[in-house]
């Protein structure tokens, strides 16, 4: 072999090195990335499974209803991450008494409404926990 068939062959495993380096440097900082969603995929779904709410109409006064949502699960509720719908219309700054719900325990929510204790019959809200999970209550005034 030549200088320039050894140069060459230098060359190009030079090139090779660099293009493996850079290509092995992408290819773990991704897997990284995607083992990292998958572990924290795995910890919502495991806090899903615990997360249990019950929602009990209190009453209608002056147009607030007045809700009880009891904590049945065996997690810490943050309930500043709830989600509360009314009538198919998410409540923007529902008034929730406690910000942390523990397990066993219960706090009230008040929403602010157009509806009277005649009318409230038959109206649905629905409490979307921390993690996700959807509780329903059609009101029942009877």
């Amino acid at each position: 072999m030549g200088f320039s068939e050894i140069y060459g062959v230098a060359f190009l495993s030079i090139i090779l090195l660099i293009s493996l380096t850079v290509i092995y440097g992408t290819v773990d900082s991704n897997l990284n990335n995607i083992l990292s969603a998958n572990d924290d995929h795995a910890y919502n779904l495991l806090k899903k499974s615990k997360e249990n709410l019950t929602v009990q109409y209190e009453g209608i006064d002056s147009g607030i209803v007045n809700l009880t949502v009891i904590n049945n699960g065996n997690i810490l509720e943050d309930a500043s991450k709830w989600t509360v719908i009314f009538e198919g219309d998410v409540v923007n700054n529902p008034v929730i008494e406690k910000t942390y719900v523990e397990p066993l325990s219960r706090t009230q929510i008040y929403i602010e409404t157009i509806y009277n204790s005649t009318t409230i019959d038959d109206k649905r809200v629905l409490v979307s926990g921390e993690f996700g999970t959807t509780f329903v209550k059609t009101i029942d005034v009877n």
